[in-house]
């Protein structure tokens, strides 16, 4: 069983509050739920819709198809989304909702109320009792919430859609916080930004954080300043990170090269949005691929992550700091306004909380920061541990940082710092597998499709059709072990991408040789539903 409700109005009208307070609710009452949002590039107006989906299972999409309910807050909620809905569903026009409004603050005083109450009566609908919803309400808010199951009463809609409470863990996270929690499990101890939707909110969690922990985020004057300002804490000693959108990273370009040049550790997460230029600043999808993975001029080794889930982006975070540490390169986080602004209910019991702390080996005065060495990995350490000089610059340097224009030389510590690449291929992630191994066909994606590519093919494989998923949350660099155990050959290959052209598709082309049989592309601003990728590849493969 499950419950889909839509609350629509202008920016401003406290539809996001709305959805705030129902997903804590329902997550101390233990309910499995999964919720997103569509919003506008503007501070008050226009039309911003909130989508969540209440199940007495586990979910982690948008279904697609009719709403049990809508709620509108302005008149363009009927016009836009009332067609929708189905026969037997429970739509709240804007009269309703006034009237909500009206009594509310009748009643209380306060025309947040409204609100309150407007979470009450979907509480309600879904068969939560007003003594439930008074345990779980925040404080001061209880009669609020029990108050509001008589309106559910009056117009005869309480119980109409009845949803179980079945979660197993109950705890939630957006993307963007799960981003920032694992970079705090990484060893991060800064942060440095300028504001960009959809990767603001990474921000608004680590300066939250800075307020009981020892690290430190500090908001730049633009995006140059930021990746400069994190490259410096680095280089100073500690773990670091700079966040931003595509527009705010075509401005690091030259922080990035930096990075590779002079082999300082940074972490990078980008949260992807439609471009080109501003493109749909508050819309989703998965183009910025390629520019990521050639950003920066010259050649050095990267590696990209692109999470599909709350635990993998925690798990994922809290390794790209490891690994841009031990290799002492930029580490890329890929994810996306979908992604970043979607809350998930946690189901797994076990998350990594243990902190990677970063070393700090010393060195006497022989010390050179850029010694020729077999596997390419100099010695790392930084000033003021020790008797050793770290020399760093810009331009090609010689093994104790010093600037060099020898031709011969210039080969060797291009060769070294290439040859890291060799190592990061051996510890690859492994993607993730789902469905059966001799299944006819395979959905290959990447990033947020991850668990609505999921869904979906459950669905099929329901439906009789023999399919099975694998899921890249490492999208650089691609190895021959990460599909070799899959017989993907033998498979019909399809690639589903939120981008016009397929950059993924491409990139397993040229580096893994594979060609896909299909691809499924969507870059219209919005992410997929389950319900329309499960018709979309239903047609492909019958």
């Amino acid at each position: 069983m499950e419950f889909n409700v839509l609350i629509g109005g202008e920016g401003g009208q406290g539809a996001f509050s709305v959805e705030l307070e129902l997903t804590e609710i329902l997550t101390r009452l233990n309910y499995h739920f999964f919720a997103t949002k569509h919003y506008m590039s503007r501070i008050r107006g226009g039309h911003n819709f909130h989508m969540v989906r209440i199940a007495d299972h586990p979910v982690h999409a948008l279904n697609g198809g009719k709403w049990e309910m809508i709620a509108a807050l302005d008149d363009e909620t009927e016009a836009l989304h009332k067609p929708d809905l189905r026969e037997d569903g429970i739509f709240l026009s804007r009269e309703r909702t006034k009237e909500i409004g009206a009594e509310s603050k009748k009643l209380f005083g306060e025309i947040r109320a409204a609100n309150t109450a407007l979470v009450g009566i979907i509480l309600t609908v879904i068969g939560v009792t007003p003594e439930k919803m008074a345990e779980a309400a925040e404080p001061g808010k209880a009669e609020w919430l029990k108050k509001s199951g008589d309106f559910a009463v009056r117009w005869g809609i309480a119980g109409a859609f009845p949803v179980s409470a079945a979660a197993v863990c109950p705890a939630k996270f957006d993307g963007n916080q799960a981003l920032a929690f694992g970079a705090l499990l990484g060893g991060c101890r800064f942060l440095a930004g300028y504001p960009m939707t959809p990767a603001t909110s990474i921000l608004h969690y680590f300066s939250e954080a800075a307020e009981d922990l020892p690290v430190h985020f500090e908001q730049a004057e633009d995006e140059i300043a930021a990746i400069n300002m994190a490259l410096g804490a680095s280089y100073a000693g500690v773990r670091s990170m700079a966040a931003t959108s595509g527009g705010g990273f075509a401005l690091m370009q030259e922080g990035v090269s930096l990075a590779g040049m002079t082999e300082t550790p940074i972490v990078i997460a980008v949260a992807q949005r439609p471009g080109p230029a501003t493109g749909l600043p508050t819309r989703t999808e998965q183009g910025d691929l390629n520019f990521i993975l050639h950003a920066g001029h010259g050649e050095f080794p990267r590696v990209l992550f692109a999470p599909g889930s709350i635990v993998e982006t925690i798990e994922l975070a809290r390794k790209a700091f490891d690994l841009s540490d031990r290799y002492q390169i930029p580490v890329f986080l890929l994810t996306d306004q979908y992604f970043a602004d979607s809350v998930h209910v946690i189901e797994e019991e076990e998350i990594p909380l243990d902190v990677i702390a970063r070393e700090c080996p010393v060195f006497d005065e022989t010390y050179k920061r850029y010694r020729l060495t077999g596997n390419g990995i100099s010695p790392l350490t930084f000033p003021g541990l020790s008797d050793a000089l770290v020399k760093l610059d810009s331009d090609e340097h010689d093994e104790e940082g010093k600037i060099t224009e020898d031709p011969e030389l210039r080969k060797r510590m291009m060769d070294k710092r290439l040859k890291k690449m060799g190592l990061l291929k051996q510890e690859a992630v492994l993607p993730t597998f789902c469905g059966a191994m001799d299944a006819a066909a395979v959905v290959l994606c990447w990033g947020s499709n991850r668990l609505i590519v999921k869904e979906a093919v459950e669905r099929l494989n329901a439906a009789g059709l023999s399919v099975c998923a694998l899921h890249f949350g490492q999208v650089y660099p691609l190895t021959p072990a990460m599909i070799a155990p899959y017989r993907l050959e033998a498979k019909k290959r399809i690639c589903v991408e939120n981008n016009a052209t397929g950059q993924f598709t491409g990139l397993l082309k040229r580096e893994l040789g594979l060609a896909v049989d299909h691809k499924v592309l969507k870059c219209d601003g919005d992410c997929f539903t389950v319900l329309e990728l499960y018709r979309t590849l239903k047609g492909l493969l019958t």
